[in-house]
């Protein structure tokens, strides 16, 4: 375990930074570019947020920009994917899933009634519950994804005090492996709209022998799965794919990871070059 504490020097040179009004925090984890450790210390007034970023080597001393800059991008990237495992995995893997587990229960158990009235229904009734079946499968792949990530964390920031390049790609992969996981759960959810309707259509002519009751819960279901991915699964879907289009990246069905690990790179610098570069107060 590295010390994390800044010294005196580092004090002194980052109040030489520090602005009138500004409080500043330097982050207990350092980034090992292979050969030196990399600090970063924030700088934040009350109401504008953060108003800069200053980079420093172990002992204190302040890097060039050039230097400051390549470390910074290292430093912000681990700790957006941090933030965005709390602020989206989290939620997603708190998702209540029985209404998922109904949906395979009910219609697993009235399959071969429907089917036998409605050949031609069959398709869509093995459709909906292999990929139902499938998303149910999420919450405990997106915990696994959460787990290594905080592995990670843990094993950077309580266990060693830095993070190098390795460790960064691995949360990466983590990452990457999530958004492609959510983007595939969209696609076989608009897949399914079809579906949904050809079952709740036949439901509706109340021909079959299935209980009304029964009849009457997969309707809601169903309806209540269409209502939401035309809601917020059709404007996720959307930000997925205007994120993108913003960084000129063609999205391929077939091969989500490798889409989504360009994507990633290339918003991330973007965002970076942007929101960071510009208030880094490292000299050139």
């Amino acid at each position: 375990m590295i010390d994390t504490k800044p010294t005196k020097l580092h004090e002194k040179n980052i109040k030489q930074y520090k602005k009138i009004f500004e409080k500043w925090d330097m982050w207990d984890f350092a980034y090992f570019d292979g050969k030196d450790y990399y600090f970063l210390t924030l700088y934040e007034q009350v109401l504008k947020g953060i108003t800069g970023y200053l980079i420093l080597d172990c002992k204190g001393h302040i890097v060039p920009f050039v230097q400051a800059k390549a470390s910074a991008l290292s430093l912000i990237r681990f700790n957006t994917m941090i933030h965005g495992a709390m602020q989206e995995m989290v939620p997603q893997m708190r998702k209540n899933m029985t209404p998922y587990k109904e949906v395979v229960s009910l219609l697993s158990k009235y399959k071969t009634n429907l089917v036998s009235k409605h050949p031609k229904l069959e398709s869509s009734v093995e459709k909906v519950i292999q990929y139902t079946t499938h998303a149910l499968g999420n919450s405990t792949r997106i915990e696994e994804f959460i787990n290594k990530l905080g592995h990670l964390q843990r094993f950077a920031t309580r266990e060693h005090g830095y993070f190098d390049d390795e460790i960064l790609k691995a949360m990466k992969e983590e990452s990457v492996k999530y958004n492609a996981m959510m983007y595939e759960y969209g696609l076989n959810e608009f897949d399914m709209m079809n579906d949904y309707q050809q079952i709740i259509n036949v439901l509706s002519e109340g021909s079959s022998t299935i209980p009304f009751a029964d009849r009457k819960k997969i309707n809601e279901l169903l309806k209540a799965a269409m209502q939401s991915n035309n809601g917020s699964l059709k404007r996720t879907m959307q930000e997925f794919d205007d994120g993108f289009m913003e960084v000129n990246v063609q999205l391929n069905p077939a091969n989500l990871e490798q889409s989504f690990d360009e994507k990633m790179s290339k918003s991330g610098l973007k965002a970076f070059e942007e929101k960071i570069v510009p208030i880094i107060r490292n000299p050139l």
